[in-house]
């Protein structure tokens, strides 16, 4: 290693670990806040992402700002981000997001008249990638409720290719993609996975690049698009979504126990996004090969979930393997326990509901921008929280004093986290006991719904044995 390139090394460990002050208070907020929101965020092959250097993230993008949250969060760099110009449209949004590094790009449906502009915004992107700073991007564009990766734009293989090319290919870049999988989109206390890919070989079109930029620009976007397909849940065919669901609530445990390969995961997020990744490719394949077979089985599991409605019964409670006096037995113990934790739900319940109602009622006016709801639960419950909870705690400092404050400010989070684990099971409590009273009172018919899963439940094994040949896994 030359002098120079030493120089250049520390430089960059520099740089990565000297944040900006601002933008280290915002991520220490920022990581405290999804924390709560979150029940787990997982982090999957986190070695792929290098600790310096100059690095482009490519994600894909199902769930808003949420998305840039989690990934720079995660990836542990400042991560320097593109946003499209809407996001600047007053000056204290523009301040703040300029003060986080995020550099804005016009886009025709957004600001036909000011493309112009982009001409600065890609410089802005060479000069810090040439720093040694990294940029995030969300190729797709936009975001979209279902679980597919639309087709992905040329912007990023185009910043990739022209900062190469403007040091002598020899910067050392990286191309990163990032697949992102939200287990659900709208419920508080949900998990995230990160699935971070292999670095894209950019060396491979340089000579390319040195001949026809578009045709290297092309050949690297349509290689991103194929790293975060394999990166994430891909369904190709929207109508196919709900379909894969139903399939995953039937099947998905019975998958993860027979896959060997599913086996040997120790995270269980991983593993159930890996169930669920595998069951979408199945279907895929079917509906692209066997069409009328997959109508057919959608009807008889469509049908199946009908009869569960008109039951007011769930998939689950005919899974279950329980007798009726284990119902019972454990009915009673759950009645125990909950009459011994009532008061510090009732406790949890009156501090909390407040802001927690505000903020959901704030989150359902997003219906019909569904991939907002998280970031609009996270940014409102956290005003809401943090204004009521500062009422709440100046209150009892005036009149308790200091030491009463500091308690009660401690007692309020763990106290609404209680309640949220207490209710939840109360509902669980209840299905157990609509299911006691349904097997006392109908065990013929809840014998044959059972019979009908399990013959739903053989047909799935034989479509994956099949499939398992055909592919050769």
């Amino acid at each position: 290693m030359t002098y120079s390139e030493l120089l250049r090394f520390f430089m960059e460990k520099i740089k990565v670990k000297s944040l900006p002050v601002f933008y280290h208070f915002i991520r220490c907020v920022i990581k405290f806040a999804m924390s709560i929101f979150f029940q787990k965020i997982e982090l999957q092959n986190g070695e792929n992402v290098p600790a310096h250097g100059p690095v482009i993230f490519v994600a894909n993008h199902p769930n808003s700002i949420m998305d840039a949250l989690v990934m720079g969060l995660v990836t542990k760099r400042k991560v320097n981000y593109i946003g499209h110009s809407g996001l600047f449209s007053n000056k204290l949004k523009s301040w703040f997001l300029r003060s986080c590094g995020v550099i804005p790009i016009y886009r025709r449906e957004d600001a036909p008249g000011q493309m112009d502009q982009n001409v600065f915004a890609f410089q802005a992107c060479y000069e810090v990638l040439e720093s040694g700073e990294t940029i995030g991007i969300f190729p797709e564009g936009t975001s979209d409720m279902f679980r597919k990766v639309k087709k992905v734009k040329t912007g990023a293989a185009r910043i990739a290719l022209e900062t190469e090319k403007r040091n002598n290919y020899q910067l050392g870049l990286k191309v990163i993609p990032i697949g992102l999988y939200f287990f659900s989109r709208s419920r508080f206390r949900s998990k995230v996975l990160m699935n971070v890919g292999e670095p894209v070989k950019l060396e491979s079109y340089f000579e390319v690049n040195k001949e026809d930029n578009p045709e290297a620009v092309q050949r690297l976007t349509e290689e991103i698009q194929q790293s975060l397909e394999a990166l994430t849940v891909n369904i190709r065919h929207e109508e196919l979504d709900d379909f894969v669901k139903d399939i995953e609530v039937l099947y998905g445990d019975e998958l993860k126990t027979d896959s060997p390969d599913l086996q040997e995961v120790s995270e269980e997020t991983v593993a159930d996004f890996l169930v669920t990744q595998k069951i979408a490719d199945c279907v895929e394949y079917y509906y692209e090969h066997d069409l009328e077979r997959v109508r057919n089985f959608q009807a008889e599991i469509s049908a199946y979930k009908r009869k569960l409605k008109w039951l007011r019964l769930r998939d689950n409670m005919i899974k279950e393997k329980t007798t009726f006096s284990q119902m019972v037995k454990n009915s009673a113990v759950t009645f125990v326990r909950s009459l011994i934790g009532l008061p510090l739900a009732l406790y949890g319940t009156v501090n909390n509901v407040i802001p927690y109602v505000l903020a959901e009622n704030l989150a359902k006016k997003f219906v019909d921008e569904r991939t907002k709801i998280l970031s609009a639960l996270l940014i409102g419950g956290g005003i809401a929280f943090i204004l009521f909870y500062s009422v709440q705690v100046f209150a009892v400092w005036f009149y308790l004093g200091k030491l009463w404050a500091v308690v009660y400010l401690i007692s309020l989070p763990i106290s609404g986290f209680f309640a949220l684990a207490y209710f939840k099971q109360i509902r669980q409590e209840q299905e157990r006991i609509s299911l006691s009273f349904f097997l006392f009172t109908n065990r013929q018919l809840f014998n044959r719904m059972r019979r009908e899963r399990k013959r739903l439940i053989l047909k799935m094994d034989e479509i994956r044995d099949e499939y398992r040949q055909l592919m050769g896994i």
